[in-house]
Parts: structure tokens; sequence; C-alpha cells
């Protein structure tokens, strides 16, 4: 499969996406109350799942498209900056899914009836009692903190290559500019075609 050589729009949807929610998610996430053995999810929790849930769906979306829809590295990049990039963007994948799962399977774990955002029931999954518990909690902290690491990576790596490299890579996720015509001073009227039927009738 040949790969092209932007990223189409379908792609750049997914990204910015993923990236409002996780805004969202991480300060959502600390001003949760202590969990502890016993505990109903409340709204904070509520909402906590429900975006968890949202960027796993797309996640899978945008992974699913990556693949069939792949994109080639930056010409501008060195060799092993273009298998550096490659390998973040593989990893940010992983950890999201990681992230994302892993605390749905906490969430199970717990025995809570999950809700997307209190209006459709999520499917439990087959972990409720089980002695990991503790261990999937500690996975989905640990999960958090390297995700917000790497981004913070990846966020920095882009805004090196806007402010000091000036290479434009960041250009390639963002919206396209509209193409501009110049056509001096002429008017509208003047450089616009005429209907067919028109112009056999001239």
């Amino acid at each position: 499969m040949a790969k092209q050589s932007h990223y189409g729009a379908t792609a750049k949807v997914f990204h910015w996406l993923v990236v409002a929610l996780l805004i969202v998610q991480y300060p959502l996430g600390k001003f949760m109350p202590h969990i502890h053995r016993g505990m109903t999810p409340g709204d904070a929790m509520t909402f906590h799942i429900s975006f968890g849930i949202t960027i796993l769906a797309l996640m899978v979306l945008r992974l699913f498209w990556r693949i069939t829809h792949p994109v080639a590295p930056a010409r501008s990049l060195a060799t092993w900056q273009q298998l550096l990039s490659e390998a973040v963007h593989w990893l940010l994948y992983a950890l999201v899914l990681a992230t994302t799962m892993t605390g749905w399977f906490f969430a199970s774990e717990r025995g809570w009836s999950i809700s997307l955002f209190s209006v459709v029931p999520l499917p439990m999954l087959p972990t409720e009692g089980s002695l990991l518990a503790d261990a999937i909690g500690n996975w989905h902290g640990t999960m958090e903190w390297a995700l917000l690491v790497v981004v913070g990576a990846h966020v920095g790596a882009a805004m090196a290559h806007t402010f000091i490299f000036r290479d434009q890579i960041i250009q390639r996720m963002l919206p396209e500019k509209p193409m501009v015509v110049r056509t001096g001073n002429l008017k509208p009227e003047v450089v616009a075609m005429k209907p067919a039927r028109q112009s056999r009738a001239g």
C-alpha cells in the first residue's frame, strides 16, 4: 500500500479530538475523590470513565485509519528522526490504549455499574473480585504518567520544529489553508465562466 505524503482531514479530526479529550481527562482524573473499596462512582468518576471509553473508541478508529491510510515521514527529516518519529507515534497509540483499557478493567474489578455519560450502559469486563485489583490500579496510574511524559516530548518536538528548525512539520497536522487565486484588478464577473448554453448562444 502506497503511503500518502500528508495527513488527510479524517486523520486530523481524530488527532485533535483525542487531544481535546485528553486535555479534559487529566484534570478530571486529578479532581476525583480517593478511590476505596465499597464506594460508588459519582459524577466525576462517571465522566472520567466516559471520556476514557470515548478516547478508546477514537483511538481504535484512528489506529485502523492509520493502518489503512499510511503516511510517509516528512522528507525534510533525517533518517534517524523519521524512525524516532514513527516510534513515538506508535508508542503514543500503545499508551493511550493501555491507559484506557486498564481504567476500564479497574472500574469493572470494583464492580461499578458503568454507563457512557449516564446514558448508555457499558459491559463489565470479567475482572470483578480479581486478585489483580491493586496491580491494575497501579498500572493505570503508571500508564497515565508515561503517556503524559511521551505527549510532552511529542509536543516539545513539534515546538522545536516550529520555532527552532522552522521546517513546517507541524503543518502536516493543521488544517490546510484555502488557495487564493489572485486576479489583479479584474472584477469577479469578468473572470467568471459563463454557462455552456449561454456561451453557445453568444
